[in-house]
């Protein structure tokens, strides 16, 4: 399963130091760690759920042929007494 890439987003103490714990699933091993620093931007902003502020209101129609076919008439049936 490796090299494996994981996404973070944290935030710097008053004296400008991140820090970081990550479980990677490997117990006692040597690892190489790679860290690009990047500003976040508000459209990297999530909510408390963890999805991109937005998400849904930009995915939310945008299959539209995808429809539903019709589904006939329902049987009429006896109704219990």
């Amino acid at each position: 399963m490796w090299p494996e890439t994981i996404e973070a987003r944290g935030h710097t103490t008053a004296d400008g130091v991140l820090n970081l714990s990550v479980n990677i699933g490997v117990a006692d091993a040597d690892v190489s760690i790679v860290m690009r620093v990047k500003p976040a931007s508000p459209r990297d902003a999530v909510d408390e759920h963890g999805w991109p502020l937005g998400f849904f209101d930009r995915v939310a129609g945008s299959m539209p042929e995808l429809h539903r076919a019709p589904q006939g008439q329902f049987e009429e049936r006896r109704t219990f007494e």
